[in-house]
């Protein structure tokens, strides 16, 4: 995967000087991460941790990504983000990557900020697919005190479906015959070990990785803060969303909810890059309500 780029200047209130880009190690490979140093002013803050999305929607958001993290930082949280293996500018074969992985290099990740900030707490983000790996790191990191949810992924089976229903769908739309149904490509994947999916390949080893995993599941024993954010033009919750907020409320979990009435197609590179106000604002917002 190509690097994302830098987009433009941005208006928030961080600058280049409280960025520290460097490499880190896990698992012994190099993987890039950015440690954004905390504004003065925020006795206590939690570190935020950022765990973005698979393949081409790690790009697709990154602009995101950053403006969060400044403005976090802005607000006087230390934040550190990173690229996990086989991803960015990080380390390691995309086709190599399971799930048991990215919460290795999740963890390895919330080790070097908390190292950096002196921390003693930690925020975690976890971006789509980023949602699950986040929920399985939450609390092997060390004292977990929020998690916010970027249009979550709850089960892996469902996303990697509707990854294949929208290329078929994208096919169709250009006039092509589809020459496959889904099951047949996800057979594919399994019998071929990988299938393309507008660039990017979705491979056999990832897929299987996450096999009866969910994110209900994984936040099973979590009780803390929880922001999940909407990123859909449906001006109510979708089912799936409903239903884990419906079932982390019956626990008593404290759950905010923020809609953001956008489809920014995440497998489609735009630009300029895709850019939310809204989103950054009110997951800053919950943040400092959180701390």
């Amino acid at each position: 995967m190509s690097s994302p780029t830098a987009a433009r200047h941005s208006a928030a209130p961080s600058t280049a000087s409280q960025e520290t880009p460097l490499f880190f190690e896990a698992a012994g490979r190099p993987l890039y991460g950015v440690y954004h140093a905390p504004a003065p002013g925020r006795a206590g803050a939690p570190l935020l941790v950022q765990c973005h999305s698979l393949g081409v929607e790690l790009v697709t958001n990154y602009r995101n990504e950053v403006l969060c993290a400044r403005a976090a930082a802005a607000a006087g949280f230390p934040v550190f983000r990173y690229h996990a293996r086989g991803h960015g500018d990080s380390a390691g074969d995309f086709a190599a990557v399971t799930f048991a992985g990215l919460v290795e290099d999740a963890l390895a990740a919330a080790g070097q900020g908390l190292a950096r900030s002196g921390a003693r707490g930690m925020v975690w983000l976890g971006v789509r697919f980023g949602a699950l790996v986040a929920a399985a790191a939450l609390e092997r990191g060390g004292a977990p005190r929020g998690l916010a949810l970027w249009e979550p992924v709850e089960e892996p089976a469902g996303y990697f479906r509707r990854q294949l229903r929208g290329l078929l769908f994208s096919r169709a739309a250009k006039g092509e015959r589809p020459n496959a149904t889904v099951d047949e490509l996800l057979a594919r994947v399994a019998s071929e070990g990988q299938v393309d999916v507008h660039g990017y390949y979705l491979h056999r080893a990832l897929v299987e990785s996450v096999t009866g995993l969910g994110l209900a599941g994984l936040l099973a024993a979590w009780k803390g803060p929880t922001l999940l954010a909407q990123i859909q033009a449906r001006p109510r919750l979708a089912p799936e969303h409903a239903a884990l907020v419906e079932g982390l409320e019956l626990r008593g979990v404290r759950v905010a909810v923020t809609r953001v009435a956008e489809e920014p197609g995440w497998h489609f590179i735009s630009n300029p890059a895709w850019e939310s106000e809204a989103l950054v604002r009110e997951t800053v917002e919950w943040l400092r309500a959180v701390a």
